[in-house]
């Protein structure tokens, strides 16, 4: 199914849902792990180091949420409008130094990649990359308004702190595949561009960091 953005995404953005889901994944605290062993099958210390710097990653944004104006379910959408584009600049300018690889570092990367080769090879594996194109911005495109049978494909530039074009289709990623990856916390969401998977805040729209070519899938445009 190809998921649209838009005026439904307003609901996503309650700040307060933002604090309260920042808890769980700290240190310490007691909540949903971060991989049920029993699906997972990734180096310890890799999972281990995604973790951190996932943790790193909330605590940064968690200050940056307490620094802008909150909204909550009476929120008018230009005032959500609003914090959403603080809270994008706000992670973008705490982010200002980070570069590829730092939250998906070489280890987090090998393993992510091994499991994407082994899921997308196996039975499944057909049935898994139908959902992966389904809402792929390389592959989809988005109705105009003018003429809704023709579709343009807004393009997403695949970058460290790019924000994702609020027009472009976010693709599916399989319920099935999930399972095999680390559980994230519900401000983050991983997602493909093409062959790339990304994983970016899905309330401020921000890419955070990327696996090029993780799909090893050709028929899959870059």
């Amino acid at each position: 199914m190809v998921v649209r953005r838009g005026a439904a995404c307003l609901a996503l953005a309650m700040g307060l849902a933002l604090v309260a889901g920042c808890k769980w994944f700290s240190s310490g605290v007691k909540g949903p792990p971060i991989a049920p062993p029993q699906d997972v099958e990734m180096d310890p210390q890799a999972l281990q180091k995604f973790r951190h710097e996932i943790v790193e990653y909330l605590e940064m944004r968690q200050a940056v949420v307490q620094r802008i104006p909150r909204v909550n379910e009476k929120s008018k959408p230009e005032e959500i409008a609003a914090y959403r584009a603080k809270l994008a600049d706000g992670i973008r300018a705490g982010r200002r130094r980070e570069k590829q690889g730092m939250l998906f570092t070489p280890k987090v990367d090998a393993a992510f990649r091994s499991t994407l080769r082994r899921e997308l090879g196996g039975p499944d594996g057909e049935a898994m990359l139908r959902e992966i194109r389904a809402g792929n911005p390389r592959v989809e495109g988005t109705p105009r308004r003018q003429d809704p049978t023709r579709e343009v494909k807004p393009p997403v530039a695949v970058a460290v702190n790019a924000v994702y074009p609020a027009e472009a289709p976010v693709s599916s990623v399989p319920p099935s595949l999930l399972l095999r990856l680390p559980v994230l916390p519900e401000q983050l969401k991983y997602g493909f561009v093409g062959r790339t998977l990304i994983l970016r805040d899905a309330e401020a729209e921000v890419i955070l960091d990327f696996i090029a070519d993780a799909v090893p899938d050709t028929r899959l445009p870059r």
